[in-house]
């Protein structure tokens, strides 16, 4: 089953769609949208690659083919400015497939902030993703990866959408998703 996110369209008002590590912008024509280069969004980091056994078609989008990785510093930031700005409602996706990357064969273990707050524990030994509906109280949105002493930290892609702030009314802060349901669909549920 596709995410949502799938069905958006290929460029729009809002929009900001991020292949971290890659060499250059493309338009993934599978799902019809457009990626940038982390250029000019991070200023820290490596760019990478995942293992070539996994670079013939196991991997389930693009962007998941390339990645940023953060050996040095303890706090990477990504700057997000989105065209709204503050006050606004939007929905931010990252996603990471470490891919063995760097052929150790050991899945890092890192946190992911956004602005000073904490979001999420990245684990994983496949490709994850998570999302966030937030708030901002600036111009600008900071997604950190902090390494905490468990291996380095990466991240594949980093996606920000606006949203109408009648869907979710919230004034301040964020939600997280746990779990989506679809209600209705032919599997009972999915992440």
């Amino acid at each position: 089953m596709r995410p949502l996110w799938l069905s958006w369209s290929l460029v729009a008002a809002g929009f900001i769609s991020i292949d971290c590590g890659a060499q250059n912008t493309y338009t993934y024509d599978k799902i019809n949208i457009h990626f940038e280069m982390d250029k000019g969004y991070i200023d820290s980091g490596e760019n990478m690659q995942i293992s070539t056994k996994f670079i013939d078609g196991q991997y389930y989008y693009h962007f998941y083919k390339n990645l940023r990785s953060f050996p040095n510093g303890t706090r990477n930031c990504y700057t997000l400015r989105p065209d709204k700005g503050k006050g606004n409602t939007y929905l931010i996706r990252a996603s990471f497939w470490y891919g063995n990357y760097d052929e150790k064969n050991q899945v890092p273990i890192f946190d992911l902030y956004i602005d000073v707050n904490y979001w999420f524990t990245v684990n994983t030994s496949n490709n994850i993703y998570t999302e966030i509906v937030y708030v901002p109280q600036r111009d600008f949105i900071q997604v950190c990866l902090v390494n905490i002493g468990k291996g380095v930290p990466f991240i594949s892609a980093l996606e920000l959408r606006t949203l109408d702030n009648s869907i979710y009314q919230i004034e301040s802060g964020f939600l997280r998703l746990d779990f989506r349901y679809d209600i209705g669909g032919l599997r009972s549920s999915i992440r």
